[in-house]
């Protein structure tokens, strides 16, 4: 006899809930499991408030995308093919979450935190994204769309087998649809109370670390919370006119003067050179991922990758004690090229935060009469840089679009060819009309996946993370001595200053300190210019746009985040973004910070003053935020420049 056919939407909507909850509690455990290194300082009560608080916000973006959903699917109707439709929908919901949440475990290993900004800035890379799915991730995407078409396909079964519309009164009707729209806002809200709905930053309401809050959160409510207001929640109270103070002390040179008071970091020096003073060429390179783990120069490892690195930081000014400003390459643009620090609560550069008027080092030097360009091995829309580089004022961008590919590769590489990128600008810098150059070269081999280039870099089979990044590196530093040996035949290797850094780290030991996660390759090589030492106070990103204006003699009104390299007259500091929370990097320590608590301390020599480090810090974050936000970092008046 055939079962009896009923009206099973509630029971299917119960299930969908706890199907997703379930879900979300695999996906930690799994995090839990493939990191434990990471979260190995928890104690027993600090996971299971991880695991328990994390429901909380799990059922926040269950609620938000399964809620509506789940509402439409019990209007009083009684078409099956409606029922068909929402549970179909219901059910690419939970395949999307799955997928996102898959991958957030495979780029959790990458930073330590889960997907934040990011999200933002595929937005311009779907391109690379398909492909990076297609080729490396097809196995889990092809279960995940296999199981996918076959639950839609028993779903429409078992309606047209079993489904029977209800024959509930008005009543009834009506309290369900208002249970189910109470509980939805319920669960987006994550509490009871009076205020805004839970948001990132309120997972240290339940976590005493970054440890307990990367167990706590999960990616989809991360990379959700970011993308929907391009940037992180925020935390900081410092008052905003003390923090400024603090911060014209630690950056402003006693030889430089502020003297816009609605500008307060914007500052020329009072010691220009004479008219008459030799200008040099600037070439900055950006490695992308370096780490200097993987340098033998700094490492004193011998993995044997870096030969040609390693005679130019013996040759060159090395500042062994470098940071980065962020953990993305963006972080890295805008640090190097603009001296601007990415802080959280402020949308990303390229997607917002270009409204406020930057300090354009390029057009400084395109104004004293440089040929300036851009040039990256990716493609031009790529973080948007080559838009970003032009609005800062290069005359010229490129991207793997422009880049001839000069070399017979083995593979093809999906963010171009370090070799072809710095050929192409030495061909640049070689035919300019001006006197003088200052560019930049963002590289891109060492980006995972990793490619196979040259035979004779393929050193190690890519069995691993780490052998297919020392391969593409070795071919990364054979391409910095051709670029070297173009410019000594060239006859324009005497008269440049060239600036090597990294964007950011990548692999490198497992180590979760501030160091390891932010420490950077950073040298100044000028053998004809500057004598060759080493530095070890601590230097940032962020310190280059000033060092760049005094090594050349330039002096503009400008505002960077940083101070002269060169200057040892004072107690330095890193500020580092790190997702949702912050850092300061000093010679004695380091702390984390969420805006709203201390997070953790490392002491690295006696005497690290916790309370210092944490006003400093507090002071930097809310100073970048404030000015930024208000449109006061800089004025292009100053320089009789137009506003963007």
């Amino acid at each position: 006899m055939p079962a009896a056919k009923k009206d099973f939407r509630l029971k299917l909507s119960l299930l969908a809930v706890l199907a997703a909850c379930a879900l979300f509690t695999a996906a930690r455990l799994a995090l839990f499991w493939l990191n434990h290194g990471f979260f190995a300082a928890l104690s027993a009560p600090e996971i299971r408030s991880a695991f328990l608080n994390g429901l909380r916000f799990d059922f926040s973006v269950i609620a938000l995308f399964m809620g509506p959903v789940i509402l439409l699917l019990n209007l009083p109707l009684k078409s099956a093919r409606w029922v068909k439709i929402w549970t179909g929908v219901l059910t690419a919901e939970w395949i999307v979450m799955a997928g996102f949440l898959i991958g957030d475990l495979i780029y959790f290993p990458k930073v330590n935190r889960h997907i934040a900004e990011e999200i933002v800035q595929v937005s311009s890379d779907w391109g690379f994204v398909i492909s990076y799915m297609l080729t490396q991730t097809w196995l889990p995407l092809f279960i995940l769309l296999g199981g996918f078409a076959l639950a839609v396909w028993g779903i429409s079964r078992w309606t047209d087998k079993h489904y029977a519309p209800r024959a509930w009164g008005w009543k009834k009707t009506a309290a369900l649809l208002l249970a189910v729209t109470a509980l939805s806002v319920l669960g987006i809200r994550g509490h009871l109370g009076t205020g805004k709905s839970i948001g990132v930053a309120d997972v240290y309401n339940y976590a005493s670390s970054p440890a307990g809050a990367a167990l706590t959160l999960n990616g989809v409510f991360t990379a959700y919370q970011v993308g929907r207001k391009g940037a992180v929640d925020i935390a900081n109270n410092f008052p905003p006119a003390e923090a400024i103070k603090n911060t014209q002390k630690l950056l402003i040179a006693p030889d430089e003067t502020a003297a816009e008071p609605n500008f307060p970091l914007m500052r020329r020096r009072t010691d220009a050179a004479p008219a008459s003073a030799k200008k040099y060429n600037v070439l900055i390179v950006l490695l992308e991922g370096w780490h200097p783990y993987y340098v033998d120069g700094l490492s004193h490892n011998n993995f044997g990758s870096t030969p040609v690195f390693d005679q130019i930081l013996k040759d060159g000014v090395n500042f062994t004690n470098a940071y980065a400003a962020g953990q993305r390459s963006i972080f890295g643009f805008a640090a190097v090229f603009a001296g601007v620090p990415l802080v959280p609560g402020l949308p990303m550069f390229g997607y917002g935060l270009e409204l406020s008027a930057f300090s354009p080092m390029p057009k400084h030097f395109s104004d004293a009469g440089y040929y300036t360009f851009f040039a990256q091995t990716s493609s031009r829309d790529s973080y948007r840089l080559c838009a970003l580089a032009s609005y800062l004022g290069a005359r010229d961008s490129y991207g793997w679009e422009d880049i001839p590919e000069r070399l017979k590769y083995k593979d093809r590489a999906p963010f171009g060819y370090d070799y072809d990128a710095m050929m192409f600008a030495a061909d640049k810098i070689k035919n300019r009309k001006e006197p003088n150059f200052m560019g930049m070269v963002f590289t891109g081999i060492t980006h995972e996946p990793f490619a196979s280039t040259l035979p004779q870099f393929d050193r190690y089979p890519y069995d691993s993370w780490e052998h297919g990044f020392l391969n593409t590196l070795s071919f990364a530093d054979w391409s910095i001595g051709e670029l070297l040996r173009r410019a000594k035949e060239d006859g324009w290797f005497d008269d440049t200053i060239f600036v090597f850094v990294a964007d950011h780290t990548s692999g490198g030991p497992a180590d979760g300190s501030l160091k390891n996660h932010f420490r950077i390759p950073l040298v100044v090589y000028a053998p004809k210019i500057l004598k060759p030492k080493q530095v070890e106070y601590v230097v940032s990103q962020l310190d280059i746009v000033p060092t760049l204006y005094r090594l050349t003699g330039l002096n503009p009104m400008y505002t960077a985040f940083g101070r002269d390299m060169f200057d040892a007259s004072y107690s330095r500091a890193a500020l580092v973004s790190e997702g949702v929370n912050i850092g300061l990097v000093t010679d004695k320590g380091a702390i984390r910070h969420s805006g709203g608590k201390l997070l953790s301390a490392e002491e690295y020599a006696p005497g690290f003053d916790v309370k210092q480090a944490e006003e400093t810090l507090l002071s930097l974050d809310k100073a970048a935020y404030t000015l930024l936000k208000e449109n006061r970092w800089y004025d292009p008046a100053a320089n009789g420049e137009e506003a963007k």
